[in-house]
This record gives structure tokens, C-alpha cells and sequence, in this order.
């Protein structure tokens, strides 16, 4: 068994992707034309082709423009369907998905409405599939008033019930300064939520250290610069703050040349906790397979170490810690079988 097939075999846990960039284009397509968005939409076949190679430079655009073809309840129920069934397919078990209700300007305000139709999609999928899905509620950074409402909503009972496990920040870092998001991520770091934060693209390693002390994450997306920064690395290690990292978006956005470039290696070994995933798959035609995979082939990780990276996505998951503790069993027992079966005949 190659090193791709085995990762692709695997059990995982996914708890890096947005939901925006995670559908596949087939469910798109289908979406356009369940609501005749052709019609309607200027230069539609434009942008059907723009599916197939997305422009990373132009990804918001790419998610305003499809977030508009969700006219109805249902076309969240069944885009939610599609990316479980597109998750459990690579033997994902449980998966952590960032979701951004503002991108969805066609459908009814109510985030009540909202999360009750993706938990219909979310619960046919574990009925077809086994595979379990809990929600990360996402505040852009162009509304901070957003990012208040969001705080409260999380908080309560009806979110819990909603699957809604945690608050994060998503955008650009030059749209609005952290202060403004301090008192939300303050108010339900009080009430022991998971808090995460997108922080790095733009203002490396101090725009990172200035989101973990203002708005104390437990996790951290992107990242950039840390590695270089001791001062940073210090942080996320004293902290016990995890980071969310895709290598391949990393090479798509321009940050690095190959991906043997990335400074993975590096935060491996000074302690960093660390999980790869697929973040916004749809843009960047990766898996966490892929993601997984590439460790071994291009980054300097040995199939061990590349288990052990998979395996914080359930250590790092914000799961209840018996669930957590028994889907870790589960997965580190299926592990241990795969690789008896397909790894460890070839090595002898």
C-alpha cells in the first residue's frame, strides 16, 4: 500500500475546513441548477469554470457569488449532506466545520432557521455515513457588532443543541483591528467555549501574538511566522494552543515555492501542537489525505510522525473529553490494524 492510499484508509478527524470552500463543485453545479441561477446570474459559465481552477487571490469572490445560489432551507440541507458524504468517503469520522451565515444573504436572518436546516443535511449524512459533524460558528472581521451577536448566541442552549461548539474569526486582518472582537471572545472564553482565530496571513508573527493575547484562542488558524518567532512559539507551547495549518494553501496563496519549504518540520519539533487539514478544499484541491500524505513524500515526516499530527486532530478536537477520549481509542486501534496489515509486512 502507498503512502497516499494508507492515509486515504486511515480514520481521521477533520478540524480544519470552512464550510464556504468545502463543497465540491458537482453539489454547486447541482445547486445552480435546482434554482436557475443561470438565468439570473451574468457570466454564470464563467464562473462554473472559475470552479474548476479556482483563483486563490479571488476566493472571497468565489464564495459571495456561490453563497447567492442558496435561495432555500433545503439547499442547506442538502450542501451539508454532500460534504459529509465527501468527508466520510475519506474515512473522516468526526469533522469540525467553520460556517459563516452573513455569506448567505438569499436565506432568512434566523441563525436558529440557519443551523436547523445544515443539522438535517449533517444528520441524514451520519444516518448514511456514521460520520459525526459539530459546527464552528465564524464572525467576519468586516462586522464586529456580528461578532457580538455571535458571542451571545453561542452561549446559549438552543446553540448546544444546535451542534455549535465553538466562536472563531475569519477574514482579512487588515479589515478591522482585534480590540474590536476582544469583549466577545472574552465573553465566552469566560463561559469555557472554544475560541479560534484566523491570524498570520497578513501580519505574520506579531499579528499572531497580538490575537493570542487579545482574544486567548485555543486555536489557531494559519499561523504564518510563527515558526520564526521564539517569542510566538513560546506562546502557543506555554498556552497549549493548537495550530490548524494547510501546506497546500500555504503554496497556493504564494507564501512558499514547494511545499518542502514549509516550516512544518520546525514547529513539529519545538512542541508545537499541531493539525493539518484540508481548510477550504474547494480552492485548493486538497485533502486532509493529501495534506497527511505530504508530510511523508515532501516535508521531512516519517509515517509515524504523520500518524501522530492525525491523531491531534482528535486530541485537539473540541469534543466533551470522554467523547473524545473514546473516538481516540477507536481511531488509534484502527491505526494500529492498518498499519499491521498494509505497513509493517513491506518494511520486512
Amino acid at each position: 500500500m502507498s503512502v497516499a492510499s494508507y492515509f486515504q484508509a486511515i480514520p481521521k478527524a477533520e478540524v480544519l475546513i470552512q464550510f464556504e470552500g468545502a463543497l465540491p463543485k458537482a453539489s454547486l453545479v447541482g445547486l445552480a441548477d435546482r434554482n436557475d441561477i443561470a438565468e439570473t446570474l451574468k457570466h454564470f459559465n464563467d464562473w462554473i469554470k472559475l470552479l474548476d481552477q479556482p483563483d486563490p487571490k479571488r476566493m472571497q469572490d468565489i464564495f459571495k457569488v456561490t453563497s447567492t445560489w442558496f435561495l432555500h432551507g433545503e439547499d442547506l440541507t442538502r450542501a451539508a449532506y454532500d460534504l459529509g458524504t465527501w468527508l466520510a468517503k475519506q474515512n473522516v469520522r468526526y469533522a469540525e466545520i467553520m460556517v459563516n451565515p452573513t455569506f448567505y444573504v438569499e436565506l432568512p436572518s434566523q441563525i436558529e432557521t440557519f443551523f436547523a436546516a445544515l443539522n438535517d443535511g449533517r444528520d441524514r449524512a451520519k444516518r448514511a455515513w456514521g460520520i459525526d459533524i459539530a459546527w464552528i460558528l465564524s464572525a467576519p472581521r468586516e462586522d464586529s457588532r456580528r461578532a457580538d451577536d455571535y458571542a451571545r448566541w453561542v452561549s446559549t442552549a438552543v446553540a448546544k443543541r444546535a451542534g455549535v461548539i465553538a466562536l472563531a474569526l475569519s477574514g482579512r486582518e487588515d479589515v478591522a483591528a482585534l480590540p474590536s472582537f476582544e469583549r466577545a471572545f472574552r465573553a465566552v472564553e469566560k463561559k469555557d467555549i472554544p475560541r479560534v482565530v484566523r491570524a498570520g496571513e497578513l501580519a505574520g508573527a506579531e499579528g499572531v501574538r497580538q490575537a493570542v493575547e487579545q482574544l486567548v484562542p485555543n486555536r489557531v488558524v494559519d499561523g504564518w511566522g510563527v515558526a520564526d518567532s521564539p517569542e510566538a512559539l513560546n506562546d502557543f507551547r506555554d498556552q497549549g494552543i493548537t495550530l490548524a495549518v494547510s501546506p497546500t494553501r500555504a503554496l497556493k496563496q504564494g507564501w512558499i515555492t514547494a511545499l518542502s519549504d514549509y516550516p512544518l518540520r520546525r514547529l513539529y519539533d519545538e512542541n508545537v501542537s499541531l493539525v493539518v487539514g484540508s481548510d477550504l478544499p474547494l480552492i485548493y484541491k486538497s485533502t486532509l489525505a493529501d495534506e497527511l500524505t505530504a508530510l511523508v513524500d515532501q516535508l521531512g515526516f516519517t509515517v509515524e510522525e504523520a500518524e501522530d499530527i492525525a491523531l491531534n486532530g482528535v486530541r485537539a478536537s473540541f469534543l466533551p473529553e470522554d467523547a473524545k477520549s473514546e473516538l481516540l481509542a477507536h481511531v488509534t486501534d484502527e491505526l494500529a490494524a492498518l498499519r499491521a496489515e498494509h505497513l509493517e509486512p513491506q518494511a520486512k
